[in-house]
């Protein structure tokens, strides 16, 4: 009997949602640790993602397809990988900014109003109120939501792009004798 192949939006999903959570899970322990506005800290996550993506990837050529992938179907696979885990990151924050921590996005615009004083002293009251009443219509929940999955679809194309170089390899069967 024949073993079928594991689709890639079934692997995708599968190492998404495993990252996802991953991703979930540290900012959860930034949060309970008070490190959750570390911006160090919280690139963290990219090497969640990016470990998340390899490994689904390399998994899924190892089992599924003797060892061997096209650029192709290795880009897709990652940006899967990335995408799904970034739309679980992303429905995450949402409830993070909505229910758990709903002071959040206050912490946002304060942190916004220091670097703003800091980094443009000469600016009047008035400047920066309106500067922050601007922000303050993109870090609702919703639109952190939003943005968020925006940002890792983007995120995963371009990882997807530089990350099946690597792990693309060519069926030597496949390829024609001179």
């Amino acid at each position: 009997m024949e073993e079928k192949v594991r689709s890639t939006t079934v692997q995708g999903l599968y190492y998404g949602l495993i990252t996802g959570i991953g991703l979930i899970l540290l900012s959860l322990i930034l949060y309970i640790a008070g490190l959750y506005m570390n911006k160090w800290l919280s690139s963290i996550s990219y090497l969640i993602l990016i470990g998340g993506v390899v490994y689904g990837t390399v998994d899924y050529r190892k089992n599924y397809l003797n060892g061997y992938m096209t650029y192709g179907k290795a880009f897709t696979l990652c940006f899967l990988i990335g995408l799904f885990a970034g739309l679980l990151a992303a429905i995450y924050t949402f409830l993070f900014a909505q229910f758990i921590h709903p002071g959040f996005v206050g912490e946002i615009l304060e942190q916004s109003r220091q670097q703003m004083v800091t980094t443009s002293p000469n600016m009047s009251e008035e400047q920066i109120e309106s500067a922050l009443a601007m922000t303050a219509k993109f870090t609702s929940p919703v639109m952190m939501m939003v943005f968020g999955a925006i940002t890792y679809a983007v995120l995963s194309a371009v990882l997807g792009l530089v990350a099946a170089i690597f792990l693309k390899k060519e069926d030597p069967s496949l390829t024609s004798s001179m």
